[in-house]
């Protein structure tokens, strides 16, 4: 990295990010990883944007599959966010409370649920832009996990 790259990313470390894991089902199996670029875009209709890495294999999965669930990680779930964002595992899901929500892995005890269809993907330097649009939305009385200063936050 040069010295501005280095920069930045000193500089948006101290933005507090929402901490979610965006999950598929393709090819006859859940797929995860975790996203803390993550936005709401628009009320109506209800769309959400979310940046993920060229370098993963979640891209292509998610163009195969078109549709996505969000799940926003409630503060106790800092576990499933390192796990998901590990690339080394073979079976992420194993042993995680979840279930299938019309077809897309959803985790027990998140803070808040959202499905989305007709996704979208834009460049966006060494990231892609995913916009999707949410057709199911729910929330639970719980405080949500974020990301600061290269530490997990409940909040």
């Amino acid at each position: 990295m040069d010295e501005l790259e280095l920069s930045f990313r000193e500089a948006m470390a101290r933005v507090s990010a929402p901490v979610t894991v965006i999950t598929t089902w393709v090819d006859g199996a859940p797929s995860g990883t975790t996203v803390s670029a993550f936005a709401s875009l628009s009320i109506a209709p209800p769309m959400v944007v979310f940046a993920l890495d060229n370098r993963g294999g979640m891209i292509d999965r998610l163009r195969a599959a078109g549709r996505i669930g969000v799940n926003i990680l409630a503060g106790d779930q800092a576990e499933i966010a390192q796990r998901f964002a590990r690339r080394d595992l073979p079976d992420r899901f194993a042993g995680l409370a979840w279930q299938e929500d019309h077809g897309l892995p959803r985790f027990d005890g998140v803070a808040a649920w959202l499905r989305c269809e007709h996704l979208t993907f834009e460049p966006g330097g060494d990231h892609t832009l995913v916009l999707g649009t949410v057709t199911e939305a729910s929330s639970a009385d719980r405080p949500s996990l974020a990301y600061q200063m290269r530490q997990f936050r409940s909040l």
